[in-house]
């Protein structure tokens, strides 16, 4: 049919289109498609040829934006750790004081949710002058103070109960115990078997301000003497920064709560609008898994101290937590194996032992079968879907295809609401990128 065939031709271009646009996003700057529009009709106009290709004004922009961050930092309180006021400096100016950088995107809401007694989350983005994405949230939680949220975000043992992606941290070199001056080394695991593990060296630092605030500064150190090996992919741009303070529950509650600003900016080296979507879909899990384990936090480190006191035990406070070691001794217990399985859990900051960590590795690696199975799922939706426009497919065979897409994945789900460990928060958003 004539007709058909036509809608037929403009699905391809469209599709062409789209492929196109993302390489020509992939390969050039921000404005580029502007500044070629504009140089031809000043040409076609006989005003002659005039184009300057935009990398050197975003240069020029990142160069204005930390400038005028360093201004903010004072001259007589910079030190020479890796981090230090000139990184504060930065972090009060973009996501605190909310100040401008000539050449990104303005901040685009993602994300608001709302649970009384549980979280309160916002999430903002926007695309930086080179194209990638930086990421700002706020996040409120209740029967927390500042002083408890920032032991919790520097507990690298800990850290394996709401990110189960981390499966290996350790100590390189730690500075000022009184500021938590470390430079940590982590690998992390996609639950994506084609996506390499990741190698992270980061120095980070914590500041105190009069007003009781707290602040935590990391950031990627990829020149330090340990930083990588060749078995991993680097992670060499990388800051993560935040601000907690106790605040009133916005619940009403008797308890305070503590506010978190984060700020943070990594570059997978994938493709950005992969890196997007990932962020987008697992985000609100990684809130929620992080959200149900402060309770255990804050109830085992009041047995020791006041909520608003400094705690000796804590995670690099006063010693080096765990010296570079073997790989399977360097992680803490899997002591919050199974959240659902038991609420009375409690984190002692425990070593794990072998069982403990071969236990873990079968949690990884099911967990990497799993995302297989959702990669060839999605696959092949989408291949049953391009046949259909292209090939006359019958919305029956379309329908037959997705039944059978779905019996590929269900065996997944149904393995995972069994009630069995679950490692990562990407585990339990599945079903809801199903229904998606």
């Amino acid at each position: 049919m004539p007709g058909l065939s036509s809608l037929r031709n403009i699905a391809l271009v469209c599709h062409l289109l789209v492929i196109l646009r993302e390489f020509w996003k992939h390969f050039t700057h921000p404005g580029t498609f502007r500044g070629l529009a504009r140089a031809t009709v000043q040409w076609a106009c006989g005003n002659g040829w005039t184009f300057t290709w935009p990398a050197h004004a975003c240069s020029e922009s990142v160069g204005k934006c930390q400038a005028a961050a360093e201004e903010l930092a004072s001259s007589d309180r910079i030190d020479n750790w890796y981090v230090n006021e000139k990184d504060l400096a930065f972090f009060k100016y973009h996501a605190v004081q909310d100040g401008p950088c000539e050449g990104a995107s303005p901040w685009e809401q993602m994300m608001h949710k709302d649970v009384p007694g549980f979280v309160r989350y916002t999430s903002w983005r926007r695309t930086l002058p080179s194209g990638k994405t930086e990421y700002k949230s706020v996040t409120i939680s209740p029967n927390a103070t500042a002083r408890e949220f920032s032991d919790l975000y520097l507990d690298d043992d800990f850290r394996r109960n709401w990110d189960g992606m981390v499966y290996h941290h350790e100590v390189l070199e730690h500075g000022d115990f009184a500021s938590r001056q470390q430079v940590v080394r982590w690998l992390r695991r996609f639950p994506f078997a084609f996506l390499s593990d990741r190698d992270y060296c980061l120095a980070r630092r914590e500041f105190k301000e009069d007003d009781g605030s707290i602040y935590g500064i990391s950031k990627a150190v990829p020149d330090h003497p340990s930083a990588f090996n060749g078995n991993h992919v680097t992670m060499d741009v990388f800051h993560s920064m935040w601000r907690n303070r106790t605040v009133a529950d916005p619940w009403g509650s008797d308890s305070p709560a503590c506010e978190t600003i984060l700020l943070h900016h990594e570059q997978f080296k994938i493709s950005e609008g992969l890196a997007r979507f990932a962020v987008k879909h697992g985000m609100w899990g990684f809130v929620k898994k992080l959200a149900s384990t402060v309770p255990l936090y804050v109830e085992a480190r009041r047995k020791r101290v006041e909520p608003t006191q400094e705690d000796p035990e804590a995670y690099g406070a006063g010693a080096i937590p765990n010296p570079p070691m073997p790989l399977k001794h360097s992680d803490s217990a899997w002591s919050l194996q199974s959240m659902g399985s038991s609420n009375n859990s409690s984190y002692d900051g425990s070593e794990c032992s072998d069982d403990s960590a071969q236990q873990a590795g079968g949690h990884v690696a099911q967990r990497r079968r799993r995302g297989r199975a959702v990669l060839v799922a999605g696959l092949a939706v989408g291949a049953l879907a391009f046949s259909g426009a292209v090939g006359g497919c019958s919305s029956s065979s379309l329908k037959a295809g997705r039944r059978h897409t779905s019996r590929l994945i269900r065996p997944a789900v149904q393995q995972q609401q069994k009630g069995q460990p679950v490692v990562s928060h990407r585990l339990e958003e599945v079903p809801e990128l199903l229904e998606e």
